[in-house]
């Protein structure tokens, strides 16, 4: 199979532009034909489009958007009424990424040997997560695939707002650190070395704001493989340490412990939790398997540990709460609310009301690290312009004072 770009016009003559796989061109003329399209040109791709187009489908991934996108599309054709597999026929030819067009033929191909849809995608764990295969396999029990790829979408979309609102607040800090970082190495590598030539010809004694910039751009222009040798190691190290158990626990909890970055993270992961507890509980699957599956998708280690408790504690049968209560790590409010769906029988109806409610949370967390991080960024910026301009001028002024006695 080749791919061949074709120009058409359609009845109205309109143009049409696009592209096709095709064992030749003559085939391609005939669908097009068979379209009522009146054609212009059709032609094979240049060895160069055909490479770049390689090393595009080579580093291509498929993204999480795409996997929402997916199975909220699936939810609307099998509402209709059409079969499972027609149904994911029809999604896979409107799928663009030909690596998520791949997978989803051979789930296809998986069904049409007997097997079932949960079996078909244990094949591609770094496409579909946990928690997506134990609510299709739920679904699979109860007849309820719709329902449950509704929610399965609607819990995506969800955790795409989650991580845009948390990467909208964390960039704009970042981009800011690194442009200052890129300036102030500039200014020390290609500025200071020229004013420092300055000072050494006219035997002025240096202030120590100048001589801690001069030995800093020293060190940087003299020494600045020492510097990544030692920034390879510090990585090698810390990588090392956090690759243990006991090494990682440590680490999320002192990340857990820092001012509003933890709280911020804090409040992400009990939100992600309690939806996705929540969100499989109404799928019908039971909790200790519910639980099973959110340990694999929270990445702090530390909340883990409580997860596992959690389920310990019910197999021996006591109370959900009562683990909550004991780590320490989650507020008041949750553990009453916990509490109290327990009691009722209504727990996913609760842990549902908290997910909204830490998403509110969240909201103005955000809000407010935005607000608070923009003045501290830019007082620390305008205190280390003050302090190179100090350096720079200290020495002028010096200078000029010995000129004028």
């Amino acid at each position: 199979m080749a791919l061949f770009r074709y120009k058409a016009r359609d009845r109205l003559g309109g143009l049409l532009i696009g592209s096709v796989e095709s064992s030749d061109s003559a085939l391609v003329a005939q669908n097009l034909k068979k379209l009522g399209y009146s054609i212009i040109s059709i032609s094979a791709p240049s060895q160069t489009e055909l490479f770049i187009e390689r090393i595009k489908d080579k580093f291509s991934r498929i993204k999480h958007d795409e996997v929402v996108i997916f199975t909220r599309q699936l939810a609307s054709i099998l509402k209709s009424g059409l079969p499972l597999i027609t149904s994911l026929e029809a999604v896979r030819d409107q799928t663009v990424n030909k690596k998520f067009k791949f997978v989803l033929s051979e789930i296809i191909s998986s069904l049409q040997k007997g097997n079932s849809f949960s079996m078909s995608l244990e094949r591609f764990p770094e496409v579909f997560s946990p928690t997506y295969k134990s609510m299709i396999q739920a679904a699979e029990k109860g007849g309820i695939f719709v329902e449950v790829l509704e929610r399965l979408s609607d819990l995506g979309i969800q955790e795409m707002d989650l991580r845009g609102k948390v990467k909208s607040a964390l960039m704009y800090p970042a981009v800011l650190v690194a442009v200052a970082l890129s300036v102030v190495i500039f200014f020390l590598i290609k500025v200071l070395p020229r004013f420092s030539v300055l000072f050494d010809a006219t035997g002025v004694a240096l202030p120590l704001p100048t001589r801690i910039l001069l030995v800093s751009s020293m060190i940087l222009r003299n020494f600045w493989y020492l510097l990544i040798l030692g920034i390879a190691a510090g990585v090698y190290y810390f990588k090392k340490y956090i690759s243990s158990n006991e090494g990682l626990y440590n680490f999320h909890r002192i990340i857990l412990k820092i001012p509003i970055f933890g709280t911020l993270i804090l409040k992400v992961t009990i939100a992600r939790f309690t939806r996705t507890i929540s969100t499989l509980l109404r799928s019908g699957v039971p909790i200790l398997e519910a639980l099973r599956v959110v340990e694999n998708t929270i990445s702090n280690v530390v909340v883990r540990r409580v997860i596992r408790d959690i389920q310990v504690a019910i197999s021996g049968g006591q109370d959900l709460v009562e683990p909550f209560r004991l780590s320490g790590l989650f507020p008041p409010l949750v553990i009453q609310m916990v509490s109290a769906g327990e009691k009722s029988g209504k727990l996913e109806s609760m842990l549902e009301d908290i997910a909204n409610f830490y998403d509110l949370e969240i909201n103005y967390t955000v809000r407010n690290l935005t607000s608070l991080l923009e003045p501290i960024l830019l007082l620390s910026m305008g205190a280390m312009v003050a302090f190179i301009a100090l350096s720079v001028l200290l020495p002028i002024f010096n200078l000029v004072r010995v000129f004028r006695q």
